[in-house]
Parts: structure tokens; C-alpha cells; sequence
């Protein structure tokens, strides 16, 4: 009986390793692509099973597509699932049983720590990033690890317990920042279920182990490209409307007809964050 499976976001379609990967032995692949059929190379359809290559409506980046696969139920049939971007770059497969002996111990493994906030973040440090969210921490102060969408490995027994991730599903496609969001919200989710300690890592160098090396938004050196015009106004703007509905919500911010305001408030969120298929 197989495991272990690997659920990919496919999206740069690298042949080599695709190839690497169909080449495993004791693991299933599953691909779960944004993009369209006609998009998606053949080479991909020759090294896979047509089934294990799943196309999705372009929402939610890649913890859209993690959750997707997640509704899927197919990972309920294995104990370790590995999540990862296909644009990461792996030198040795030997993470595959590292992250597994790890995971005896902690609930996730990602694969470099981050520093500062990117590694350490909660509600004072950026509250926006939890008003999307279906669930929220018990308290303002309330502070977490996180690792990279790009690159992390869990068990069944956490997905069964969290019942899926908090994406930002932006519908509208306004920021791939909003992907960041997900992420803050998502491993906050898991922290808040199993307590400190709840995140391990391959590496205390961030983006980087001796197994993988993790790119940027598919580039290896560069940021991408900030926003701008309307898209980086609307944003802003979300993100401003975001904060106030979380200061409200935790009493950070005193003000007459609360409730009132945190049902507006929520009413101009919740368009460009909800699922619109």
C-alpha cells in the first residue's frame, strides 16, 4: 500500500522534474493545475495517469489548489501528503523520508524557517491577513509559525482535524498577494489546533535546505513585479477595510453600533474573498 502522495501545483510545467518525480517509487502524484487543458504539455499526460492530473478554476493561487485537492478527498487514502509548487527545486529526495520522521514529532514540515515575521507572524502583526478567515484565534495576541506555500508536508490526521485550509480565493484576481494571506491564515488554523511547536523544518536557512531550493513566484533571484494602477488600489483598499473589521471585531478599536459595522464591514469583504465559479 502506497503512503505517501505529492500534491503539486502545476503551473511552470519543468520537464526534468516532473520526469524525477514520476520516476518515484512508493508515492502517487497528483497535479492540480490552474490552468487550461490546451495549456498543460503533453509530456505531463505521457508520465501520468490522466486522473492524477486534475484541472481547477484559476482561484484561490496555490492554496486554492490545495484546497481543491483537499475537496477532493483523494488524500484521506494516505497517511503523508506532501504539498508543493512545481517551480521548486529539488536536489535531493531524500526530504521525502526526512519529513516523514519528522512529522512523528510535529504536525508540518516546511522546508527553511523563516525570519522575523515571514517565519513568526499573528493578528497585531498583520491583522488583514485573518478577516477572510472562517476561523479565528481566541485572542488579539495571538501569534504563530508559518511555513511557504511552496513547499510542506502533513499527515491525514491534521487535514482531518482542520477540515481544510483559510484561502483567499480572490475571485477577481486583484493580487497574488492575497495568496500570503492564506498562508498566515492557514498555518495559524494549524497552530491553534495543536499547539506551539506544531511546525518543523528541513532547514533553519529560509527558502533553502540540502533538498530543496525554494524560487520566488517562479523566479529564483528577482521579486516579482509590484502592483499597480487599479489593481494595487483596490487592494489597499481591501487590505485598509480588513484591518478595521479585525480591530473591531477584537475590541482593538472602540465604536458606537459595533455590530453594525462589522456586518458592513464584513459585507464589502466578503465579494473578493468568497468562491465565485
Amino acid at each position: 500500500m502506497i503512503d505517501s502522495a505529492f500534491c503539486i501545483t502545476g503551473w511552470h510545467f519543468p520537464e526534468d522534474m516532473y520526469k524525477s518525480l514520476a520516476d518515484l517509487s512508493g508515492v502517487d502524484v497528483y497535479i492540480i493545475s490552474h490552468k487550461k487543458k490546451s495549456e498543460i504539455p503533453q509530456f505531463l499526460f505521457d508520465l501520468f495517469e490522466n486522473q492524477k492530473i486534475m484541472i481547477r478554476p484559476n482561484i484561490g493561487y496555490d492554496w486554492g489548489c490545495y484546497q481543491q485537492f483537499l475537496q477532493s478527498n483523494i488524500w484521506r487514502q494516505y497517511q503523508t501528503v506532501f504539498f508543493m509548487h512545481d517551480d521548486i527545486k529539488i536536489k535531493d529526495f531524500g526530504f521525502i523520508e526526512s519529513a516523514i520522521s519528522m512529522l512523528k514529532e510535529f504536525a508540518v514540515v516546511g522546508n527553511g524557517k523563516g525570519k522575523g515575521t515571514v517565519g513568526h507572524t499573528g493578528i497585531k502583526l498583520h491583522p488583514y491577513a485573518y478577516a477572510h478567515s472562517s476561523w479565528k484565534p481566541d485572542s488579539y495576541s495571538f501569534a504563530h509559525s508559518t511555513v511557504r506555500g511552496s513547499f510542506f508536508a502533513t499527515k491525514r490526521e491534521v487535514l482531518d482535524r482542520i477540515h481544510s485550509f483559510e484561502v483567499y480565493w480572490d475571485p477577481f484576481r486583484v493580487s497574488i498577494d492575497f495568496g500570503n494571506w492564506s498562508t498566515k491564515a492557514s498555518c495559524g488554523k494549524i497552530e491553534a489546533a495543536f499547539g506551539e511547536n506544531s511546525f518543523g523544518y528541513l532547514s533553519q536557512t529560509f527558502g533553502e535546505s540540502v533538498y530543496i531550493s525554494e524560487y520566488y513566484r517562479g523566479n529564483s533571484s528577482q521579486s516579482a513585479a509590484e502592483l499597480s494602477g487599479k489593481n494595487k488600489s483596490l487592494y489597499q483598499f481591501i487590505k485598509k477595510i480588513a484591518v478595521i473589521y479585525i480591530e473591531i471585531l477584537y475590541n482593538q478599536k472602540k465604536i458606537a453600533f459595533r455590530s453594525l459595522w462589522l456586518l458592513v464591514l464584513k459585507g464589502l469583504l466578503r465579494p473578493f474573498s468568497s468562491k465565485l465559479y
